[in-house]
């Protein structure tokens, strides 16, 4: 979340002093079960919208000079499932 906020000021966007943080603290108050529609793709071997939602702050970050290395991870982990699951 820091690396996206990081990103989205380097683009211009007017994002909240300390809205990561604001973030982290609601998820870290929710119920530990909750998942992300990307897991939920992921597990059902749907496509993915991997390269729309980290391949971009992944891209606007080497094009801005901001790091993203936690984002690359996650794009890189979850590429090669970006059209679903892969055939056995």
């Amino acid at each position: 979340m820091e690396e996206t906020e990081a990103v989205g000021r380097a683009v211009g966007v007017a994002v909240p002093d300390g809205h990561a943080g604001r973030m982290m603290k609601f998820f870290e108050g929710s119920d530990p079960a909750i998942r992300g529609s990307l897991y939920y793709d992921l597990a059902a071997g749907r496509r993915l919208e991997i390269d729309t939602l980290h391949g971009t702050v992944v891209r606007l970050g080497r094009e801005r000079g901001v790091p993203t290395p936690a984002s690359f991870a996650v794009y890189a982990a979850l590429k090669p499932y970006a059209e679903g699951a892969p055939a056995a």
